[in-house]
C-alpha cells in the first residue's frame, strides 16, 4: 500500500487515539514521506491528549484503516516551517482563513507526526 499517495488523495482523513475511542475527523499532511497533524481546537480530554498519554491509534482513508503511532517530532522547530507550507498548499484558502482566526504558535506547538506501524 502506497500510504503517501492515499493520504494525499483526501482532504479530510479521519483519525482514532487508542483503540476504543471513535474516529473524528482531522486533516493530515505530508512532508517528503511524513505525515503531520495539528490540534485546532482546545477542548478537554482531545484527540490530542490522549495521543499524549497513549501514542498508539490509526488513521482512516475511506475504508483503509492505519495502525500509527501519534508522536512530537524530534525536529518540530525545523519541521513546522514546512508543515506549515504543507497545509497551505493542500487547503489554500481554508487554511489561511484558519490561520486568522487561529493563535498559529500555539497550533504550531500542537504538531504530532504519525507514524505507520503497518509499514
Amino acid at each position: 500500500m502506497d500510504i503517501v499517495k492515499l493520504i494525499n488523495s483526501y482532504r479530510v482523513h479521519q483519525i482514532r487515539a487508542g483503540e476504543k475511542h471513535r474516529f473524528v475527523d482531522i486533516s493530515i499532511v505530508e512532508v517528503n514521506g511524513r505525515f503531520f497533524v495539528r490540534q485546532y481546537k482546545f477542548a478537554k480530554r482531545s484527540w490530542y491528549d490522549a495521543f499524549i498519554e497513549n501514542p498508539i491509534g490509526a488513521i482512516k482513508c475511506g475504508e483503509t484503516v492505519i495502525p500509527i503511532e501519534a508522536k512530537v517530532p524530534n525536529d518540530k522547530e525545523q519541521i513546522n516551517r514546512l508543515v506549515n507550507r504543507a497545509f497551505w498548499k493542500k487547503y489554500s484558502l481554508i487554511y489561511g482563513l484558519m490561520r486568522l482566526g487561529f493563535n498559529t504558535k500555539k497550533h504550531e506547538a500542537s504538531t504530532l507526526e504519525l507514524i505507520s506501524s503497518s509499514v
